[in-house]
């Protein structure tokens, strides 16, 4: 598709806020409508609102002491939030437009495709937010410390991030609502298993744990320890330089993860029904 746009721009200063309005008019066109289709879609919606909260609970129950009681409901609840709600969710949001030819139809309209394929992420970007808010505050109710409280919105921002963008990628090569099951279910079972979020890293090789923290989902649970407990990747107690140099380490690899699959998700990205 080919944007033309105007040559001349006499007053830059009175167009931006014209330009500035139209995206808002047509974003928040695009954001309602999926809203209205989530609230509708009983089956995804089931899935987004109940599946963070029973392997929360499930995972919670193996923890005794209150204190860490409320960490392990915050790293539960945020990670099969970003990998349920946002990441499969979307995926099957994004593949049944485009089976039933939606999104062809809004790429030949006004609405960028950044703006379609972001669309569908906003309803589910509230509820993961909201759950995430759950976690946080089941955790303060707890009594669990918070050595560095601005890590859990790090952890937050940055997750949700990372795993809409990989939502996107995931959406390129997936064919079908039905083989979404299939398609999401390797980077879930990794993000389960070798994120600290079932397992604890430090019964596995040294190997394993080094790759296992530029995994997309293995950031998030170190933030969130972080935050509670105010220890690095290796458990020890960070401050001063050594807590500045161990954040960057954790943020990095979810900035990457965000840029390459997005570039590869908007590149590869077909808008006709997969055959």
């Amino acid at each position: 598709m080919t944007i033309t746009t105007a040559t001349t721009r006499p007053d830059a200063a009175t167009s931006a806020p014209a330009a500035r309005g139209s995206f808002w008019r047509r974003f928040g066109a695009l954001v309602a409508a999926e809203s209205r289709i989530l609230v509708r879609n009983r089956t995804a919606l089931l899935t987004a609102v109940a599946m963070p909260p029973l392997i929360a609970f499930a995972f919670s129950g193996l923890s005794m002491d209150r204190a860490a009681l409320g960490v392990v409901l915050t790293m539960t609840l945020v990670g099969s939030a970003l990998m349920f709600v946002l990441y499969f969710t979307m995926v099957t949001s994004l593949v049944a437009r485009r089976e039933q030819l939606v999104l062809k139809r809004l790429v030949a309209g006004e609405p960028t495709p950044l703006e379609i394929l972001l669309a569908p992420a906003v309803p589910l970007l509230v509820l993961f937010l909201v759950q995430s808010g759950l976690a946080i505050g089941g955790a303060v109710a707890l009594g669990t410390p918070f050595a560095h409280p601005w890590a859990l919105v790090l952890a937050v921002v940055g997750g949700a991030a990372t795993w809409t963008a990989l939502a996107i990628w995931s959406a390129t090569w997936t064919r079908t609502v039905e083989s979404a099951q299939l398609t999401t279910m390797p980077l879930i079972l990794v993000a389960m298993l070798l994120s600290g979020f079932s397992l604890p890293l430090t019964i596995l090789p040294d190997v394993v744990q080094r790759f296992a923290h530029w995994l997309p989902m293995t950031p998030v649970i170190d933030l969130i320890n972080l935050a509670h407990l105010g220890t690095g990747t290796s458990g020890e107690a960070l401050a001063g330089g050594a807590l500045v140099g161990a954040t960057t380490g954790m943020i990095l690899p979810m900035l990457l993860w965000t840029a390459l699959a997005l570039y590869a998700g908007l590149r590869g990205f077909r808008w006709d029904p997969r055959g």
